[in-house]
């Protein structure tokens, strides 16, 4: 699902998404970091701001 959003999102000329994966143990934030390290349609990736969800989300920049 997340490569489906990621195809997407670059398809509709994004720049930049926020994908909310909760706190929870941190597995699935970890999960989801490593994978878009090595994804080809992510230029980069943070944690989110404050006001993105904090630790709770992960902002992803987009390849145009």
């Amino acid at each position: 699902e997340l490569d489906d959003f990621l195809d997407r999102a670059v398809q509709a000329e994004l720049r930049e998404v926020r994908v909310v994966h909760g706190h929870g143990t941190g597995r699935l934030r970890d999960a989801l970091r490593e994978h878009l390290r090595r994804h080809p349609l992510a230029a980069a990736s943070r944690a989110g701001a404050p006001n993105e969800g904090g630790n709770g989300a992960t902002v992803v920049t987009l390849r145009s």
